[in-house]
């Protein structure tokens, strides 16, 4: 057991299937730094494994959506996958097809309010 692994399972996260594992081209450990190098939380809502509601966080493998992804052989999966997001943040938040860019000018719009409504 490396000490990726002991670590997930101190923390009660446990790992994607082998089968969710090959579906991206990664390995375990490469699911498990991905979620290391993140302080072991969601790094959309910040959430760990543990949501506040108390339910236990469903992890998804976050990946870019590009033509013809499923036919690709693992190994060049693999460069497309993104990070570890919880279910929520993946489905609802990041979705399919954002682009950088306009998630940028969203958050720029937004903040702009902010400042504004805080100067009133």
């Amino acid at each position: 057991m490396t000490y990726l692994t002991m670590e997930a399972f101190h923390r009660g996260i446990t790992p994607p299937a082998q089968k969710t594992l090959d579906r991206y081209g990664i390995t375990q450990d490469e699911w498990l730094a991905l979620l290391l190098n993140q302080g072991w939380v969601c790094p959309i809502c910040e959430v760990g494994n543990v949501k506040p509601s108390g339910k236990k966080t469903v992890w998804n493998t976050d990946h870019e959506h590009v033509p013809k992804w499923e036919s690709m052989p693992p190994e060049e999966r693999k460069k497309y996958v993104r990070g570890v997001l919880c279910h929520h943040c993946n489905h609802r938040k990041v979705g399919n097809h954002r682009d950088a860019d306009l998630v940028q000018r969203i958050a720029d719009y937004l903040k702009s309010y902010e400042a504004r409504k805080g100067e009133q």
